[in-house]
């Protein structure tokens, strides 16, 4: 093994982790992080990862976890990832235009006459759009008065909606380990990156809130003081979660 692959970020995590006599489902277990996305750690297969918050806030959990240095870690990530950008960059081709391949698609011409012909087809597809509405949509309104409570998730099941979810809404997070989250409210990003163990947010408004969640078995999640089970619908300790449920 040369210098140069002494100094990666995986060589770095994977020999933090042999130091240590650990297995990769041992360590996957006391961090809460998936085995798959520990491997794709060590073996810096980065595509593997979801995306470059989970990449980032993955590297640094492990790195503190195996007690490696954890600015090695990411400064070797980045030059890597750098590199390997500069490299594909420079293979990249100029696309040529081919001047035939216009040429060989002439536009159609439109004739004057077609003109009212297509008014009149525009103003016939108005009405009859509009008398199927108006026929369709007493019929949806009687046989679903309350479409937000039957249109529910099954994942949201065991969510129970309270009078004050109509006016306000408040969600708190408590992390029992460094967990990586995410929390959106109407396309604005409240939040993203690592809540330390033992730390607690709060955010209140009119909602919706969405939250996606890496870790979902090192946090603890109460919609107005009562508590979510994000365990249900999760994927490799990931889970999407919505407060109010749709």
């Amino acid at each position: 093994m040369t210098a140069e692959n002494k100094n990666t970020a995986g060589e770095i995590l994977r020999q933090g982790r042999l130091h240590q006599r650990l297995s990769i489902a041992e360590c996957a277990k006391r961090t809460h992080i998936a085995t798959r996305f520990i491997e794709a750690l060590e073996d810096e297969k980065w595509a593997e990862l979801p995306s470059e918050s989970h990449r980032l806030g993955f590297l640094r959990l492990y790195a503190r976890f195996l007690g490696v240095s954890t600015d090695d870690v990411l400064a070797s990530y980045r030059q890597k990832t750098a590199d390997s950008s500069t490299s594909s960059a420079s293979h990249d081709a100029p696309v040529k235009v081919e001047p035939s391949s216009l040429e060989s698609h002439p536009v159609a011409d439109w004739s004057p006459s077609s003109i009212p012909q297509l008014i009149t087809m525009a103003i016939l597809m108005l009405i009859f759009a509009w008398v199927i509405y108006h026929l369709v949509s007493p019929r949806m309104a009687e046989q679903n008065p309350m479409p937000w409570v039957r249109r529910r998730a099954p994942s949201q099941a065991r969510l129970v909606v309270p009078k004050s979810a109509i006016t306000a809404q408040k969600i708190r997070l408590q992390a029992q380990t460094d967990s990586w989250l995410r929390v959106v409210s109407r396309n604005q990003l409240l939040f993203e990156g690592i809540l330390p163990a033992g730390a607690s947010k709060e955010w209140s408004g009119p909602g919706p809130f969405q939250l996606k969640i890496a870790n979902v078995h090192a946090l603890s999640l109460y919609w107005n003081d009562q508590p979510v089970d994000i365990l249900v619908g999760a994927r490799s300790s990931v889970n999407e979660v919505r407060i109010p449920p749709q």
